[in-house]
């Protein structure tokens, strides 16, 4: 473990990746093959979600600032909202399908199942590696081999990976239940999955209740009761989670993290983060 901790200590800079890098905007997605030999993709997050799947080796995800170890198997989702860095064993290169998506390419349903809460979906699927990894080739044969209905091949291949994914973090987290999510207010669960991966956005309340195609008066008095905060608050929560994070992950400037994690006034955001954490964001990241 020794050979590989001082990668994780490291801090560095986050690159923002565009969907415009990755993403054929004709299609929505783009499906990549990669294989990592002792090299560290250092800390980014992206606009797009991206899905991946190990075929072989080992390594680590550090997602958000948290430590993963990488096998044959893991399977990993990550949104907009999240940042990681990877890198593979010394000696231990690893084979990974990565599958990235605009958000448009998810269904509603399946974002309201799996994006009512924060969950890192981090999980091994071994037990159903042959099922996960056939989803993955029909993917990549779809995207290199144009054929009539290619959107909808592979948009019920990523969802059938999706829905199996969740299945396996339901099991690792038993506290989740679906019967339970089902039962909350589904235009709530709209606007919650939006907040979720655009609290960094300038974000306001008549937006989010757009998102719920509700008023915002009765939004925010909905939203209040669901959550059992108000929206602002709920919203700066995100935020400075998020900014605790990237201040243990990264050696960005405070400033900057503060406006990266969507902050518009330093002093606010110091303040905000004081009162929260009990310490300034400077004395944290020291």
């Amino acid at each position: 473990m020794e050979k590989w901790r001082w990668r994780a200590d490291m801090k560095n800079q986050p690159i923002r990746l565009t969907n415009a890098q990755f993403i054929d905007p004709s299609s929505s997605f783009q499906i990549y093959y990669q294989h990592i030999n002792n090299e560290h993709h250092s800390l980014h997050w992206h606009e797009f979600y991206e899905l991946c799947f190990v075929l072989r080796g080992r390594g680590v995800n550090i997602v958000n600032g948290t430590e993963h170890q990488l096998t044959r198997g893991s399977l990993f989702l990550l949104t907009p909202a999240d940042f990681h860095e990877i890198f593979s064993f010394p000696d231990e290169p690893m084979d990974i399908y990565n599958l990235v998506f605009s958000g448009e390419f998810l269904g509603e349903d399946i974002r309201e199942l799996m994006f009512q809460q924060f969950a890192e979906y981090m999980v091994d699927m071994d037990v159903n590696f042959d099922m996960i990894e056939s989803e993955f080739r029909l993917i990549s044969s779809e995207a290199y081999n144009w054929m009539p209905g290619q959107r909808m091949m592979v948009k019920g291949a990523l969802e059938r990976i999706l829905l199996n994914l969740f299945r396996a973090h339901c099991q690792k987290h038993p506290g989740i239940d679906e019967k339970d999510l089902e039962a909350q207010h589904r235009s709530i669960q709209r606007a919650l999955v939006y907040i979720h991966h655009h609290f960094r956005d300038p974000l306001r309340l008549e937006e989010a209740a757009k998102q719920a195609a509700l008023a915002p008066n009765y939004f925010s008095q909905a939203f209040r009761k669901m959550t059992g905060i108000p929206f602002q608050i709920y919203l700066q929560g995100l935020r400075l989670n998020f900014a605790k994070s990237l201040l243990m992950a990264s050696d960005i400037p405070v400033t900057e993290i503060c406006y990266a994690s969507g902050f518009n006034t330093l002093t606010h955001f110091e303040r905000a983060f004081k009162q929260k954490f009990g310490g300034s964001p400077r004395t944290f990241q020291k």
